[in-house]
């Protein structure tokens, strides 16, 4: 679930309840050892001084210990990820671990929920319990086909970077579902549900948001939440509920735990495991309406700061945030990528364009590319200026490529890739200016990008004011071009090419553009590395992985919609010279 619903309590009631009634070791563990100093030992302390029991039975000789306190004749430990020593000291039969997302593995030692597993393995009836608000990965929603009630699909664990979401599905996959007062069916909230009117400010949304029924399309007040959870139970994919009525009949609060079915009662069993997991969208949250969801997303999207738009992806949805997806075939590619705009149109939303180039013996292999907002693009131009790159006719052409405007923009910046043919492509970025970058592509580099000195003096020293070279991790940006194909369009970064022509065909060049896009794979090493293998020709998917490049380091990210003078005009056919870019 995301943050402030209730995970740390529950935890902590979970370790009232045990030490008071059925005493048993217990190792509790986040994520650092400030948070458990500051803000997890202060509030255990707490609860113990609250309750007379508990506090009759706390163990006051001695020193006090921060991370060691004893009750009821068994330890209580606080620990931390990151120390090896602090989660291997001494077995316990119940294990928490809070935040799971939050902990780095621990160096020599691996995972530290496995070493926390390791904890109970003494205790027949031991039990690990890990919480935490999600962070990154690709999964996709579907109806089942017996209940029609939606639930999130188990994705491959390549493409879930989240600890705690893998640890999820492979549980039960309960889900927080609650029924729609409209059609009394249940349905499980989450992101995609969430409705603001069309083009509204954050503060019209916190006004107007509803939450839409999966099952009727019903849109829902927050004056129907409390109702809503009060009634509301876990389901697992394949369960449902039977015998619910408007009149507010519905299921035991716990009809999870099992159940025969029977008025009310929930039908169907989950998927076996030994594991019981749950999620629950921040939606339902009992403290923050719909409407203030809506508008902290709505603050995050105009503020263009992904880091920002992740953060309200986890903590306030509980969902995950779309970081890669494993490149499919190129008609996936073209049919999820095409946008109702055609080559030579420029849409509303671009604000800055750029041209990426990859060298090759007998062409360059160009492509133009508008940006906006929020890290949104427009494939706007791409083609292929054939001849001899030792030559100069060929990089005359790209001059003129470069001084075409699109809509009322000129060309801001310039990427060409100098691994092959450096001399001539360094000479053509000087002669450009500041804004054209000469690249040189590593496979993991120490930054993502960086630019190197390479002009030297008669006595072999590197001149700080001279010609400088780009180097770029390659790998990362093919991935991030990756990443974008099929993004959603509930999430900003959206990712275009343009669709087919009125006659129903698609523009020229369109199919090599895509099977190119697609012509280089990442491939996942039984070592667990990552290595990008190429399958076919890749041209276009490095001009693309470069205007990425350009966008990180000209600060497309940081662009505001006040930023945006003279917007271009959608549907304008740019003519330069008298030649049409199509």
């Amino acid at each position: 679930m995301g943050t402030q619903m209730g995970k740390t309590a529950g935890l902590f009631n979970v370790i009232g309840h045990k030490l008071d009634d059925d005493p048993a070791p217990i190792l509790y563990f986040g994520p650092t050892k400030s948070n458990i100093d500051k803000v997890i030992e202060p509030q255990v302390m707490g609860m113990l001084r609250e309750s007379r029991s508990l506090w009759a039975k706390l163990d006051k000789r001695g020193k006090p210990n921060k991370h060691l306190k004893r009750v009821s004749g068994v330890s209580l430990r606080l620990a931390w990820a990151g120390s090896p020593t602090e989660l291997a000291s001494q077995p316990a039969h119940t294990a928490l671990a809070d935040e799971v997302d939050k902990m780095k593995p621990i160096p020599g030692e691996g995972d530290a929920l496995a070493l926390a597993e390791a904890r109970i393995a003494t205790y027949p009836d031991g039990r690990l319990v890990g919480t935490s608000s999600p962070t990154a990965g690709n999964v996709d929603v579907a109806k089942h086909a017996d209940t029609d009630v939606e639930h999130w699909q188990v994705a491959d664990a390549d493409d879930v970077a989240s600890p705690i979401w893998r640890f999820w599905q492979e549980g039960t996959r309960y889900e927080w579902a609650v029924p729609c007062p409209e059609c009394a069916r249940f349905f499980v909230p989450r992101f995609r549900l969430l409705w603001w009117p069309e083009g509204a400010t954050p503060r019209r949304a916190e006004r107007d948001a509803r939450l839409t029924c999966a099952r009727c399309g019903a849109q829902i007040g927050n004056e129907h939440k409390e109702w809503m959870n009060s009634r509301g139970t876990y389901l697992a994919p394949g369960q449902h509920v039977v015998g619910f009525d408007r009149a507010g009949k519905g299921p035991p609060r716990h009809a999870w735990l099992g159940v025969d079915g029977g008025n009310g009662d929930v039908i169907g069993d989950p998927p076996d495991s030994d594991t019981v997991t749950f999620w629950v969208s921040g939606l339902m949250s009992p403290w923050v309406t719909f409407g203030q969801r809506a508008a902290a997303w709505l603050k995050a999207v105009l503020s263009g700061d992904q880091e920002r738009i992740r953060v309200v992806i986890n903590t306030a949805f509980g969902e995950l945030y779309r970081t890669r997806g494993q490149a499919p075939e190129w008609t996936v590619v073209r049919e999820s990528c095409s946008a109702p705009y055609q080559l030579g149109d420029v849409p509303s939303g671009v604000m800055v364009v750029f041209l990426s180039v990859d060298v090759q013996k007998d062409r360059l292999v160009c492509v133009v590319r508008g940006w906006g907002v929020g890290m949104e693009s427009w494939l706007l131009h791409r083609e292929e200026l054939w001849g001899e790159t030792d030559k100069p006719e060929v990089w005359n052409r790209l001059w003129v490529l470069s001084e075409r405007r699109f809509g009322d923009m000129a060309v801001s910046a310039f990427a060409v890739d100098s691994g092959y043919r450096t001399e001539q492509a360094l000479e053509w970025c000087r002669r450009r200016g500041a804004r054209a970058y000469a690249t040189y592509g590593r496979e993991k580099p120490s930054r993502l990008y960086f630019e190197s000195n390479i002009e030297v003096n008669r006595n072999g020293k590197k001149i700080r004011t001279g010609m400088k070279r780009w180097i770029v991790d390659t790998a990362y940006f093919k991935g991030w071009v990756h990443d974008r194909f099929g993004w959603p369009d509930d999430q900003p970064g959206a990712w275009h090419i343009p669709g087919a022509l009125p006659s129903g065909e698609w523009p020229g060049g369109t199919e090599e553009y895509c099977k190119q896009l697609v012509g280089e794979q990442r491939m996942h090493l039984p070592s667990g590395r990552v290595q990008w293998v190429r399958t076919g020709e890749n041209h276009y998917l490095d001009c693309e992985a470069l205007q990425a490049f350009l966008a990180h380091v000209e600060g497309v990210r940081n662009l505001k919609p006040t930023d945006a003078a003279k917007p271009a005009t959608p549907g304008r056919r740019v003519i330069s010279s008298g030649v049409s870019i199509y």
